[in-house]
C-alpha cells in the first residue's frame, strides 16, 4: 500500500534555489458503507482501514464486536470500505457523511450527543515521566512515515512495562488513534494498553477516543484543550501533555 508519493518541489534557501524530488504524506478519500448505507467518507492515508472502521465505529458507540465481512476497494479517487456488522449490535450513528482528515466531531449531528457515553475509566495505572519518556521512545522509532515525509501524525499504545503494542501513523490524528484502537480490538489486546501516546495536540475528541478505549493515561507531544482537559477530570484519564524536550 502506498503511504507516499514522490513530488517535484523547489528547495529554497537565502542563496540558492534548486529543483528536488520531496516525499509527501498519500492523502486520499475512504468511504465507510455499512450494512449497505453510507456512514461516513473521511481523508486519510491508505492502509489498514479495517483497524480504521473498527476503531471509528467503536469510539462512535455503534459497534464494537468483530465484523461479520469486510471488503475494501481501490479506485482511482480513494477507497470505499464495505462492512457488515450484526443489525442487533448496531446502533444509531451521530456522524454527519463527510469529515475531514483533521476533524472529528464536526460530522455530529447534534451537540447533545457529542458527551453521550463517557463514563468513568476504571482502570488505574500511575505512571512517572520516565515511562512516558520510554512510551515516546519506543513509538518514535517506529515511525517511518514521519521520517520519510515529516507529514503525519503517530499513535501508539503501550502496555505496564512501556513496551509498544501498536503504532500507527496517518495524515489524520483521529484516524491514527482509530487505527490503533481497531488495532487492540481485533486482537484481543485493549485490556493490556496502559498509556495512548499522540503526536499534536490533545482535543475532546481524542479524550473521547480513549475514554471510550477504556485506556488509562493518554500523552501527547502538544498542548491539550480546555474541554480535554474538563472530560480528562471528569472521566478519571490522567492526561500529559507536552511530552518532548525533556
Amino acid at each position: 500500500m502506498t503511504t507516499s508519493v514522490l513530488h517535484n518541489s523547489l528547495l529554497m534557501n537565502t542563496d540558492t534555489t534548486e529543483t528536488v524530488c520531496d516525499e509527501l504524506v498519500h492523502e486520499e478519500a475512504l468511504q465507510m458503507i455499512v450494512n449497505g448505507q453510507d456512514f461516513s467518507i473521511t481523508m486519510q492515508t491508505p492502509g489498514h482501514e479495517l483497524y480504521l472502521v473498527r476503531g471509528l465505529l467503536h469510539a462512535e458507540g455503534i459497534h464494537s464486536e468483530k465484523f461479520l465481512d469486510f471488503k475494501i476497494e481501490r479506485h482511482e479517487t480513494g477507497s470505499i470500505a464495505r462492512v457488515q456488522v450484526d443489525h442487533k449490535q448496531l446502533l444509531n450513528s451521530g456522524r454527519r457523511l463527510n469529515s475531514t482528515s483533521s476533524c472529528g466531531v464536526c460530522g455530529k449531528r447534534n451537540m447533545e450527543e457529542l458527551f453521550k457515553g463517557l463514563l468513568p475509566v476504571t482502570r488505574h495505572f500511575e505512571v512517572n515521566s520516565q515511562f512516558i519518556t520510554k512510551a515516546f521512545k519506543n513509538a518514535q522509532e517506529k515511525q517511518d512515515l514521519f521520517t520519510q515525509t515529516g507529514g503525519s501524525h503517530a499513535a501508539s499504545a503501550a502496555n505496564a512495562k512501556g513496551e509498544t503494542l501498536c503504532l500507527f501513523e496517518d495524515i489524520g490524528r483521529h484516524n491514527a488513534v482509530d487505527k490503533v484502537v481497531g488495532y487492540l480490538l481485533e486482537n484481543n489486546l485493549l485490556k493490556q494498553a496502559c498509556i495512548l501516546t499522540v503526536s499534536g495536540r490533545i482535543s475532546f475528541e481524542i479524550i473521547q477516543k480513549c475514554n471510550r478505549a477504556g485506556i488509562p493515561v493518554l500523552a501527547a507531544i502538544s498542548a491539550p484543550s480546555s474541554l480535554a482537559v474538563k472530560y480528562a477530570k471528569e472521566t478519571g484519564i490522567t492526561l500529559a501533555a507536552f511530552c518532548r524536550d525533556q
